[in-house]
């Protein structure tokens, strides 16, 4: 009897301990087949085995993100190719359909060229936010002073601010940091451009570095159309866009913000946004100051 009980007991104890090992696998074996929303029921939180459970839970969780994410990226990128690649088609089909005159034939072309002009943009951005997601993307560092990055890149978008009617006034104070000239370059080129393609006619964009705890501060302010309060915590992400039937006319893929909050990101910055529609949209960068000499 005493044996018959220690084995009964061993039998109930084993069976009672695999369990939760068995649920495990097969939510994983769900997992794996597809079910990416298939989570393991929890019953005891505080043993080992619960605990257990509750990691794998918040992986799967990611996981289901990441994957989430994926699919929308691809939908996303495919969106953006197909306008393009659609214009090339028909107008080679357009072009092909009868004889032309040499001027329409170049124009014909000229309109398939800026279409791929817009698809190797789009490819270059995508290309670089690959690299940045992968940590591959070279950060060569060195002392930078923003203020004077931030007066070529002025300089740069001049040309387009005027055709506007938009006026950039600068005041641009020392604001040392230590990074990437060329990436710092381009994230203040995509701030500007960004402020002078969201403004109204005649409108003003206010560019401001300063030096602050230590670090680099730049502000890109204009006086735009301003962006909606439920759309402030998207703008960074991929292929978003707040005004997506005028962005999409224009040629913008959604990837400029994106672009620039990885540039901050690999170097160890940070970049905020705040807007009240109506009134314009300031953008703030701060980076820090580190292994200046």
């Amino acid at each position: 009897m005493v044996l018959a009980f220690a084995l009964g007991g061993g039998w109930w104890l084993t069976t009672r301990a695999i369990r939760p090992i068995e649920d495990i696998s097969a939510a994983a074996s769900r997992i794996a087949e597809g079910n990416l929303s298939e989570r393991i029921n929890v019953a005891e939180t505080d043993s080992e085995l619960g605990r257990l459970a509750s990691v794998l839970n918040s992986t799967f969780a990611r996981l289901e993100a990441a994957f989430g994410e994926q699919r929308q990226f691809t939908a996303d990128a495919s969106h953006e190719l197909r306008t393009p690649l659609a214009v090339i088609i028909s107008e080679a089909q357009t072009t092909l359909a009868r004889e032309r005159g040499a001027a329409e034939y170049r124009e014909s072309i000229a309109v398939c060229l800026d279409a791929a002009q817009q698809m190797r943009r789009f490819a270059e951005s995508l290309l670089q936010l690959a690299r940045f997601d992968a940590g591959q993307e070279p950060i060569r560092r060195s002392a930078v002073d923003l203020a004077e990055n931030a007066r070529v890149c002025v300089r740069r978008v001049g040309p387009l601010a005027e055709e506007r009617g938009i006026k950039i006034r600068c005041d641009l104070g020392p604001a040392k940091t230590f990074g990437d000239a060329d990436r710092l370059g381009q994230l203040i080129t995509n701030l500007l451009t960004n402020a002078i393609h969201y403004n109204k006619p005649n409108g003003e964009i206010r560019v401001n570095t300063r030096s602050e705890n230590g670090g680099a501060v730049l502000t890109v302010a204009d006086s735009g159309q301003g962006i909606a309060a439920e759309d402030v915590p998207h703008v960074f992400e991929r292929f978003y866009r707040a005004d997506k039937s005028r962005s999409r006319a224009e040629g913008r893929s959604g990837l400029g913000l994106a672009i620039c909050k990885a540039i901050v990101d690999s170097h160890g910055g940070s970049i905020d946004v705040s807007s009240q529609p109506g009134a314009g949209t300031t953008f703030t960068v701060r980076l820090p100051a580190d292994h200046l000499e």
